[in-house]
Parts: structure tokens; sequence; C-alpha cells
């Protein structure tokens, strides 16, 4: 929070008894024009969400840009009127506005079976086998005391999903390494997709049905806006 000097933040203290409810914390490259770079921000609901966003638009007159990254779910292109005739006019400028993807972390399932117990879908099921490679076996000492999540699975995609470890001869396979799985467990991408791209393989008929169960939103956990 004391990055710089100039950093500050606003917000409410809306809470029963005065408690901070809603608020974010900036820091500005320029304190009398901008860009402003909200760090982080913080609300509860749509009409605190709304609230903070009010606040900043109430800064126009004064700050040229704010910057910022989209909470997940919401489009902040929305919530602007002809943003590309706004990024027309200051194309090239210091405060050209726009939207930049940029990747700041990789995920990746380190417990495979508790993952599972918390995934919840629909009235679909589907059980398979899963062979998992991991490659960060080849890098841990023999003392470590995790040792990655490669091995055979029987996994079951349900309204009580789950995996155990095992084989399962009757049951269709689906071979994927930890970081393809990880992928179509999170909604990156569907099975048919990744089974063009990445690491992970199966039957056409075992890929079609993951493709049904797995009807996931895509995951953005930030963007720049």
């Amino acid at each position: 929070m004391h990055k710089t000097e100039t950093a500050f933040g606003l917000g409410y203290y809306d809470g029963p008894n005065g408690e901070l409810t809603h608020f974010f914390w900036c820091r500005p490259e320029s304190v009398q024009h901008g860009p402003y770079r909200v760090l982080w921000m913080v609300y509860h609901d749509r009409a605190q969400f709304l609230e903070l966003m009010a606040l900043l638009k109430g800064l126009g007159d004064q700050v040229y840009l704010v910057t910022m990254r989209e909470p997940p779910g919401i489009q902040l292109q929305d919530l602007i009127a002809e943003p590309f005739r706004q990024r027309r006019t200051r194309e090239d400028s210091k405060f050209e506005p726009g939207i930049r993807a940029v990747a700041y972390a990789q995920f990746r399932i380190c417990n495979l079976p508790a993952c599972l117990a918390q995934t919840h879908l629909w009235d679909d099921s589907l059980r398979f086998n899963l062979p998992l490679t991991d490659p960060i076996e080849h890098f841990l000492d023999e003392s470590s005391e995790w040792g990655g999540v490669a091995g055979h699975y029987v996994v079951t995609l349900s309204p009580s999903s789950g995996a155990e470890r095992g084989l399962d001869a009757t049951l269709p396979t689906l071979t994927a390494s930890v970081g393809a799985f990880t992928r179509l467990w999170l909604g990156v991408r569907p099975a048919t997709s990744l089974a063009m791209t990445d690491e992970l393989s199966g039957p056409p008929g075992l890929l079609e049905q993951l493709d049904r169960v797995l009807r996931l939103p895509e995951p953005k956990p930030d963007w720049d806006f």
C-alpha cells in the first residue's frame, strides 16, 4: 500500500458499525492528470461495484485515464459510451484507452482427488480412466514429501465428482498431462480442442462426452483494462 508516496485509496464506510465496506487503492503516474492505476478493488455486490465505478468516473474532470484489471465476469467496456471513438481520438497518446491481456500466473492441479471433490456439475455423469503425467516429478528429490500427481486414476464427473487411484478395464481412457487436464478442468478449452493442440488424447466419443459434460464458463481471473 505504500510503494509510492502518491498512492491513495477512496471508498465507503457503510458497514453496520461504520466498517470499511468497499474501496479501491490506486497509484497515479501523475497526480494532476494521471494515468491512475487501480491496484486493487474490494466490493461485495453489484451496488457497491457500480458505486466505485461512479466514484472513478467522478475523477474524470481532472484525470484523463484510469487503468485497472477487469473484475471476474465483468467487461468494463460495457460501461463506456462510444469506446472506439475515444480510442481513435487518443490514438498513440499517453492516455490512449484500450484492453490488454497479460498472463500473470500459471495454474495447475496439485491434488487431483481434492480438486475433483470440489467439482459439482449438472445431472450428467461420466466415468473414465485417466493416466496422468506430471513433468515436475523429474525435478523433485526422492526426499520430497510431494512427488506431483502423476499416476493412473479413475475419474468421475457428476454432481459429486471424484478421482481415485486405479484402473477400470471397462471404462474408456483419457490420456493427459497435468497441464492439459488442468485447462480442461478449469474450462479454458474443450476436450476436442485440447486434443488437437495439447497433451491430451482419447477416443472421439469420450472427447465429445467431455465437451458436453464440462460446459464451463471460460475462466478470466482478471484482465488489464
